[in-house]
């Protein structure tokens, strides 16, 4: 039988192991001491279980109250155990215990005061060992502050403290994880760690693009000389992996052929791929419409729901490159995938800028067309003022003009939904600068997100190629989920194993799945099933760009508080995406391009002032795209 472990309330394998549970109880007998120490750390855990209320209730009726009894027995077994003298030999006993019982350990000997029992030497002999990690200690302040200056003096020489140090104050806190480091150590003591680590034999490069890019704002201050030294280190580790021979060959190109025939065509060679657009369609239709609709329907940057296609999604991230990325709330996640995506749209953007120019077409003019002109006839928004630079202009003066304005763009918008009108000398008035999650929106239950709980077990189920339930021997690895198994196989409960059907039966009762007259497995509500799967995939669901059915099935996901609703102009992926590209307001890596324009620090080089304005003009390009659904939306639903 295998071990009961308490992960936390809402994992998984609780069920299981409550069943584990339950068959201990009915089963107990207490004549025989208990001398092992991997049997006393199952009994800290099934106390653990029944200190979650609902799981107490469960496990009293499916024992008939007898859990108390036990619980007070198995209580008396551990104070016993820890009162003899066998925690004496202190690294012997460690060893005896299982994986899955190490931070356990940890936690029995802090709560229990067992530390003040432990010598300083054998407990720095632990630290010495190669395949310890002392980071699961740092979570029990008792036993941290008993061994303050052996772990100080451990960090100190150990070459991958700076990698607590970024668990700390990073990583730890946006989890609500908890890091106690010792009182000894001070700040001189951290910039030791940290710059040991940036000379050290192998270090990680996410750890030091972490470095390079640490908020400055965070309560673990590191300077400019340790960054520089990160970087110059980063670069050295990189040349090494990229190498000539290690190399993968990736780009984008985009052609404009006269003689092709249909639109656009998307073609792909290894890692390559390419945009292909009729030139012979841009010559035809040069109406300033057609030639904003192509942004979504020739470029992709959006999907029909008007989501931008360029953000970086967490499903495009693979099982590998999960590993090697920096994750973390403060450094925009930059996949593989999203480098792609945002290089096409950004050569695209170049590109078409030279093609409209070949027709004596500036999409300077269309950018003020569309505020000045089309707003106020098609949908009534009028005293929209946008200024966008000359073609006399530098690439460099094109880029300090055309960030006011977006800015202006923004606060020009959020004037009309505030009062119905823009008041221009309002907005002279203002000085404070608009934040991207600060943009409203005019309709209600614009988008909609996931609440955090049912959806997420339930999306990796069902969509996520880590879930364990779509395996079957007989297929192989023909299926990279179990929503492709379920829709192209007929299977029943007994064809998996008993692990599988645990999790299986945990959609049943949430009724997902459901087995049918002849005991085969089905969706239980196929449009349901949809919204999940988009949800997983997209991350959000535009409400009012989805049909009456699925608009339905969402508000009955809403009352079952299994989805949300905000009421913004962009989705939170597309708010994290301008700031990616403006500024280090939510993320270090950002690059930060307004303010260095803005404080002077920009490059002197034209040809990335070029590129730069490329990015700019397609920032404006995504602005106009939502603010132009918005009006659609609300001009059909009043």
């Amino acid at each position: 039988m295998e071990r009961i472990k308490f992960y936390s309330e809402y994992d998984m394998t609780s069920g299981m192991n409550i069943s584990r549970i339950i068959e201990f109880v009915n089963c107990f007998s207490d004549a025989n001491g208990e001398d092992d120490i991997n049997e006393i750390l199952e009994y800290f855990n099934i106390i653990k279980f029944y200190s979650v209320e609902n799981f107490k209730n469960i496990i009293k009726t499916e024992t008939e109250g007898r859990i108390d009894e036990v619980i007070k027995i198995l209580q008396g077994i551990i104070g016993k155990y820890v009162g003899t003298n066998k925690f004496n030999n202190f690294l012997s006993l460690y060893e005896e215990v299982d994986i899955i019982y190490k931070e356990d350990f940890w936690e029995l000997i802090d709560r229990y005061n067992i530390y003040k029992h432990i010598e300083n030497v054998e407990f720095g002999n632990l630290l010495k060992e190669s395949n310890f990690h002392y980071s699961v200690i740092l979570k029990y302040k008792r036993t941290v502050d008993n061994f303050d200056e052996v772990l100080r003096d451990h960090m100190l020489q150990d070459s991958k403290g700076a990698e607590i140090l970024l668990h700390k104050y990073i990583y730890n806190s946006e989890k609500g994880d908890i890091t106690f480091l010792p009182n000894s150590l001070t700040d001189n003591d951290k910039d030791i760690i940290v710059l040991n680590y940036i000379e050290s034999e192998r270090p990680n490069i996410n750890h030091l693009e972490m470095i390079v890019n640490f908020p400055s704002n965070n309560e673990l201050k590191i300077g400019d000389r340790l960054k520089l030294k990160a970087r110059r280190r980063y670069k050295e580790e990189i040349d090494k992996i990229f190498d000539g021979k290690n190399g993968i060959e990736t780009g984008v190109t985009i052609k404009y052929p006269a003689d092709q025939e249909e639109a656009v065509i998307y073609s792909r060679n290894g890692l390559i791929s390419e945009c292909s657009v009729s030139r012979s369609w841009i010559e035809d239709n040069l109406d300033f419409n057609t030639l904003w609709n192509n942004f979504i329907y020739i470029f992709e940057f959006f999907d029909l729901q008007m989501r931008l296609n360029l953000v970086n999604l967490s499903n495009e991230i693979g099982t590998f490159e999960r590993i090697l990325i920096t994750r973390s709330q403060h450094f925009y996640n930059i996949s593989s995938a999203f480098r792609h995506k945002d290089m096409m749209a950004t050569i695209q953007m170049q590109s078409y800028v030279q093609v409209l120019n070949s027709y004596h077409v500036r999409i300077e003019d269309m950018i003020e067309w569309f505020f000045m002109e089309y707003l106020s006839k098609e949908f009534g928004i009028s005293n929209f003022i946008v200024k966008m630079p000359t073609d006399a202009s530098s690439e460099f003066e094109k880029c300090r003009a055309i960030l006011p304005e977006i800015d202006r763009i923004l606060k020009q918008y959020n004037l009309y939904l505030e009062d119905g009108m823009i008041d221009q000398e309002l907005l002279q008035v203002s000085s404070s600068h608009t934040f991207f999650k600060d943009c409203n929106s005019c309709i209600e239950k614009k988008y909609v997100y996931p609440v955090q709980g049912i959806f997420d077990i339930a999306s990796n189920l069902l969509f996520s190629d880590q879930s364990t339930i779509f395996y079957l021997p007989r297929l192989g690895e023909k299926y990279d989920n179990f929503y492709q198994l379920l829709s192209n196989e007929r299977v029943k409960l007994n064809d998996f194993q008993e692990y599988q059907i645990n999790r299986i039966e945990w959609l049943i009762n949430n009724q997902l799945v459901e087995e049918d007259k002849n005991g085969y497995l089905r969706f239980t509500n196929p449009v349901r099933i949809n919204l999940i799967a988009d949800m997983y995939y997209n991350e959000v669901i535009s409400y009012w760009n989805c049909t009456p059915k699925l608009r339905d099935e969402i508000d009955i996901l809403i009352n079952e508080n299994v989805f949300f609703t905000v009421n913004k102009l962009f989705t939170k992926n597309e708010q994290d995406y301008f700031d990616y590209h403006l500024n280090k307001s939510k993320f270090s890596n950002s690059l930060d391009l307004r303010n260095s324009y803005l404080h002077g620090t920009q490059t002197n080089d034209d040809e990335l002032h070029r590129l730069n304005y490329s990015i700019f003009l397609k920032l404006i390009v995504i602005i106009i795209v939502k603010i132009n659904d918005e009006a659609c939306i609300r001009s059909i639903n009043r």
